[in-house]
């Protein structure tokens, strides 16, 4: 019976998915290179068509994982690496102790709702629960998204100064995604003056057509923004006469997540 059961049994090497071997050798390639690498130099030292490393990377850019340089011709290790190796306590005890609060926004509201921080010039968004009605997607946790274009980016940054507006977008342009997208420093100056007024930030399809958010900014104990609250939905699931509305319900939750964070001193 033994010798039967060993004559079936699937080698060991059977087991390996050759998807994700492919991307476990393309990181270890990327670590090792100090200047990035091509396509058509991965797809060789893959020895996989041009094609399959294409769609590879395109898979990893979209989750943050892989990064692009400026001329959009070489690839390297992207800051979602930093972001998972970096396990930081108090973020993570942030993203605990906002969780339950999303969850009473997705029970109240049906809306996706997210919960983002600033890192590296970008908002990452650090937790989410998902609304049944959910139809937008590309809110996973983990991904990095524009400053500008968003409802939980601006909220983000909303407190800057003009000067620290000038140094962070020094040199970078505003990158369109819609005809609705900001793509001048001196517009979106002022519509965070418009956003630090109503207390809330508005992404009227602003990066994906037909998707629209409304974020709040989250203070610590010292009143500095350091998260945003964000619910997320088709335009059909937040019609504009909704946004006003919706955006008092992400004030008052980012103040009771803010009060909840000082009183646990995180």
């Amino acid at each position: 019976m033994r010798d039967q059961m060993n004559d079936t049994a699937p080698a060991q090497h059977d087991f390996r998915l050759p998807a994700v071997d492919r991307a476990m050798s393309l990181f270890e390639l990327l670590a090792e290179a100090q200047t990035g690498l091509t396509l058509s130099q991965l797809s060789r030292k893959l020895d996989i068509p041009k094609s399959t490393a294409h769609y590879l990377l395109h898979t990893l850019h979209t989750r943050g994982y892989v990064q692009r340089s400026a001329d959009g011709r070489q690839y390297s290790l992207g800051l979602r690496f930093a972001d998972v190796a970096r396990g930081d306590n108090a973020e993570m005890s942030l993203r605990t102790l906002a969780i339950p609060y999303l969850r009473q926004i997705v029970a109240r509201l049906d809306l996706t709702a997210t919960l983002a921080v600033w890192r590296s010039a970008e908002a990452a968004i650090v937790a989410r629960v998902e609304s049944r009605h959910d139809e937008g997607g590309g809110a996973w946790v983990g991904r990095h998204v524009d400053l500008h274009c968003t409802a939980q980016g601006k909220a983000l940054i909303v407190d800057l100064s003009e000067e620290e507006l000038n140094k962070l977008f020094a040199s970078r342009e505003l990158a369109r995604f819609t005809s609705k997208t900001i793509c001048s420093l001196s517009a979106l100056k002022v519509h965070l003056t418009e956003v630090r007024a109503r207390g809330y930030a508005v992404n009227d399809e602003e990066m994906v057509s037909g998707i629209r958010a409304v974020a709040a900014p989250v203070v610590d104990s010292s009143g500095a923004v350091i998260a945003s609250v964000t619910v997320r939905g088709t335009t059909r699931l937040i019609p504009t006469h909704l946004i006003a509305q919706l955006g008092r319900e992400m004030i008052l939750v980012s103040r009771e997540i803010s009060q909840r964070m000082s009183s646990s001193r995180i």
